[in-house]
């Protein structure tokens, strides 16, 4: 297992921010969909639980694991993450409009949770091995890791879950960012985000998804239809106040008026049994934790190390602030997860298997 000196700087307080996550996460589900009427718990709860365990199992494995082998992995893990998209194309499973899940016997799963990390290694590995000493990257330079960042986002588009594929975007431009970018591509690249995101708007999006786009706009324009899921959301939240109404004694949430209450809109759920304080309490831990990610981000002593745990932590940073940046009404709805709260196994295994890595990369710092 681990020996005395990595124990020394293993980085305890990360793993007490998680542990504290995780136990919030599942006591929150639990309370988002206990059957009131009938006392009984869903079955939700224990199936989060059983990947909660597989997740942890996973998780401590990528931790003891030398993550520096994941330099000579990184392009093979990126291909069997490309396959698994590709048969998500033609063989998917089509839910609430966006085609992202495969079906393998009793196993259902989204490979795009798991691609997204794929990236993260592929682009530590790359960025590592092509520093720019001075001037930063240009357009030849972007060529290469713009089309490892593309073909996922590409072929999860094909899917029509553009939540996943804002997210692959963001976490590709943070990267590419830390190694500078000269200013004359960047404004270019910016243009063109602008450009194409226009043209999508127009061309490519589907009319659930410009619905999502025009609710956010006015989403008291059609309040029982396109404007309900963000007008309930809001009113769950608000209806929490400063100190929250008790555990399991969020009505708006009990009497079904909030919508995907265990997945995209649990935070609300949290929120109006906890209140202001409550709510401020959590983001205080993912505060936490997203610092903790840059200190070993800083602290790392290779580059492969220091992108790893970069990419690691802009993934996790991203993925909260879309999530809760849709449930309160400030973007449009994309229907990406909260991290650790959520219900979903692809996607609680993926970021248990990220904390590992975080930890791998502290915890290895002075031995090399």
């Amino acid at each position: 297992m681990l020996n005395k000196t990595y124990r020394s700087h293993f980085h305890w307080p990360l793993l007490g921010v998680t542990v504290a996550l995780v136990f919030i996460g599942i006591l929150n589900l639990h309370s988002a969909t206990y059957n009131l009427a009938r006392g009984e718990t869903s079955p939700l709860l224990w199936s989060q639980i059983t990947w909660l365990v597989i997740g942890t199992g996973v998780g401590v494995f990528f931790l003891i694991l030398d993550y520096r082998i994941l330099i000579r992995l990184a392009y093979p893990a990126y291909g069997v993450s490309l396959l698994l998209l590709i048969l998500v194309v033609f063989f998917g499973k089509t839910v609430a409009g966006n085609r992202s899940w495969l079906v393998v016997g009793p196993l259902t799963f989204q490979p795009s949770e798991f691609a997204k990390l794929a990236l993260v290694v592929v682009l530590s590995r790359y960025l590592s091995d092509h520093l720019k000493e001075k001037g930063g990257y240009g357009f030849v330079d972007l060529l290469l890791p713009g089309f490892l960042s593309a073909l996922p986002l590409f072929l999860i588009v094909l899917g029509k879950d553009l939540g996943s594929a804002l997210f692959f975007l963001v976490v590709s431009v943070t990267l590419l960012l830390f190694v500078g970018i000269r200013r004359q591509v960047l404004l270019f690249c910016f243009a063109f985000i602008l450009i194409a995101g226009t043209t999508a708007y127009q061309f490519v999006l589907s009319p659930h998804q410009r619905a999502r786009i025009e609710a956010f706009v006015n989403p008291g324009a059609d309040p029982r239809g396109k404007g309900y899921h963000i007008l309930q959301s809001k009113i769950t939240v608000g209806s929490g106040r400063i100190l929250g109404n008790g555990y399991l004694k969020g009505m708006h949430s009990k009497l079904l008026f909030l919508p995907e209450k265990h997945t995209d809109f649990i935070f609300p759920v949290l929120a109006e049994e906890w209140g202001f304080v409550g709510s401020m309490v959590v983001l205080g831990l993912y505060g936490a934790l997203f610092v903790f990610g840059l200190e070993i981000t800083r602290k790392a002593r290779d580059r492969f190390g220091f992108f790893l745990a970069l990419g690691i932590t802009a993934l996790l940073f991203w993925q909260t602030v879309i999530n809760l940046s849709g449930v309160l009404g400030l973007i449009p709805l994309t229907g990406v997860t909260f991290p650790l709260l959520s219900y979903g196994g692809s996607s609680l295994v993926t970021i248990l298997i990220g904390i590992g890595l975080l930890l791998n990369v502290s915890m290895r710092r002075f031995m090399f």
